[in-house]
């Protein structure tokens, strides 16, 4: 016999009974309520009649008198004597505590229902609402507005030709042009020309390692192919045969940047990151395609101002989501005793429930992206011949890299939800919640019934 299982089922019948009971009285007394009003004003009269004083004087000099005779709390009662208890009083409720174990606790009804609960997800710590749909789709739209004009390497604002590029220009050209016979700047044989930053390695932004060892040692090294074989070329002086100078580790680092900074600024900017692998490949058609689109504006500096797109969405939405989370806290604490200017800035800056903030994120960012591809694909369908590069130099990488970031974000929250140990977590710490919470409607309950008898 289950002697632990007997008990609870008898705790449990015993719970049973007196809910049924409560919610009886509950009923009874709603009923009877008016009927007691009716009658306090008839008993009233009564009471002066007869010269006696009112019942509840006399209920409360009865309480009194209870209170001082009150007798001793019996004791509690030992595992064997509940047990004992427990098992005559399941055996008059027509139980049979010899075949009881720890399944009858819980009806099938019941077990499915917490089992369909358990397989729910943890609920989401806040959900969305009407304004946060529309400041996302506000977003998306200004983020598209910026990503279709920039894209074009020919605008008026940043494109060919604008001011601003003859800005840059001029820093790297006039203001501050860089030293000469820089090592990477090599442009012999299969490296010359106007896009040569393209075909060295040594401006690959992604490679800097390889790009400051080339100032250190004063050598250049590359590949170019030649009849679709690879040349690998080291040399120790330019094209005009000059010998480059070799350089400490710490000047060596100091050129490169400074080289590479100014290279950003001019008109053909530098190659986008790990560039050169795709110049170095062993298929022709990859070392074409990527010339290509470095010819047709897919570098850096283009690829920084068309992330204008994601900066702007990325300001709205924060801007938006920290102000809201201010509010939030602001309604949620008694200004006169709890509120604190610390905790409001720090709500602004660091507003709390991420997953929703990261939701928003990627749904704008993905609008946008999904604008931007579109249009790139339709340019290559409608494009005679279906040219590739033109429109993949148009691709707005920031918007992609933000939507696998927050993508990835959110899938991790997601799972963070359905983990089961996380759920067992999360029902656990409601249980102990909860618990604390009766207990202490239990106490105040208690204190108030003292008081109330106290004052009668």
């Amino acid at each position: 016999m289950d002697k632990d299982s007997v008990i609870l089922k008898y705790e449990q019948e015993r719970t049973d009974d007196i809910e049924r009971e409560t919610l009886e009285l509950e009923k009874s007394g709603k009923s009877q309520e008016e009927r007691l009003k009716e009658m306090e004003s008839k008993l009233q009269g009564l009471y002066a009649k007869a010269g006696k004083k009112p019942l509840k004087e006399r209920v409360g000099q009865r309480l009194k008198e209870l209170k001082k005779d009150k007798p001793e709390e019996q004791p509690e009662l030992s595992y064997d004597e509940l047990f004992a208890l427990a098992e005559d009083s399941l055996k008059e409720r027509g139980l049979s505590p010899d075949e009881m174990d720890y399944q009858d606790l819980v009806s099938e009804e019941e077990l499915k229902e917490v089992i369909r609960e358990l397989n729910e997800p943890i609920p989401r710590e806040a959900t969305w609402i009407k304004s946060d749909f529309i400041i996302v789709f506000i977003a998306a739209v200004l983020g598209c507005a910026v990503d279709i004009v920039l894209s074009n390497r020919d605008n008026k604002l940043t494109g060919k030709g604008s001011k601003f590029e003859q800005k840059l220009r001029q820093i790297h050209d006039k203001t501050h042009p860089h030293a000469k016979n820089a090592p990477i700047d090599y442009q012999g044989k299969g490296f010359g020309g106007g896009m040569h930053r393209s075909r060295t390695r040594g401006h690959d932004p992604l490679r800097f390692v390889e790009g400051i060892k080339q100032f250190k040692n004063g050598t250049f090294e590359g590949v170019y192919y030649q009849n679709n074989m690879p040349v690998h070329v080291k040399v120790g002086s330019n094209q005009f045969g000059t010998p480059y100078g070799q350089l400490s580790m710490i000047d060596a680092v100091i050129r490169y940047l400074d080289h590479m900074i100014k290279d950003f600024c001019s008109a053909a900017s530098l190659p986008f990151p790990g560039f050169s692998f795709l110049a170095e490949s062993n298929s022709r058609q990859i070392r074409k395609l990527a010339a290509d689109m470095y010819e047709n504006g897919f570098n850096c500096r283009n690829i920084a101002t068309q992330s204008l797109s994601a900066i702007i969405i990325e300001m709205i939405i924060r801007l938006y989501f920290s102000i809201k989370s201010v509010q939030t806290y602001m309604n949620n604490v008694e200004i006169a005793e709890d509120y604190s200017n610390y905790e409001a800035i720090k709500q602004f800056f660091k507003p709390a429930n991420k997953e929703k903030l990261y939701e928003m994120l990627l749904v704008a960012h993905s609008i946008v992206t999904a604008v931007n591809v579109g249009k790139i694909v339709i340019e290559i369908v409608a494009s005679e011949g279906g040219a590739l590069a033109p429109a993949l130099s148009k691709i707005n990488i920031a918007e992609i890299i933000a939507v696998v970031n927050y993508g990835a974000k959110v899938t991790n929250a997601t799972l963070k939800r359905t983990n089961e140990y996380n759920k067992v977590v999360y029902y656990f710490d409601g249980v102990g919640e909860s618990w604390e919470s009766l207990d202490k409607e239990l106490t105040a309950g208690e204190i108030e019934a003292i008081t109330s008898i106290e004052r009668d």
